[in-house]
């Protein structure tokens, strides 16, 4: 029941994120951090591969908006989700 509101959050985040191009949102910014905010709360929920997609959301995002920063720290955040669940190929790519 905790989780409901974010799987919504993450649910309407896909939607929005599913079409190619820079989604319309009033402040990029807020969105960055917005999925950041998820993806942190679902890895203090200890559920890793909603963690991961809500990671892989933002790298999308990131790169959409061309913040490369932000990007590079997706993807380390990713990499850390996928040393947690034991594979280090896949963070190694």
């Amino acid at each position: 029941a905790l989780c409901k509101p974010l799987d919504e959050a993450f649910s309407l985040w896909k939607k929005l994120l599913e079409h190619p191009g820079v989604p319309r949102v009033r402040s990029p910014e807020q969105s960055l951090s917005s999925l950041q905010l998820l993806a942190a709360l679902y890895r203090l929920q200890h559920k890793p591969i909603q963690a991961l997609e809500s990671f892989l959301l933002l790298l999308s995002l990131c790169r959409r908006l061309g913040d490369r920063s932000g990007a590079a720290n997706a993807l380390c955040q990713i990499s850390r989700v996928l040393l947690q669940l034991g594979s280090p190929a896949q963070a190694q790519v």
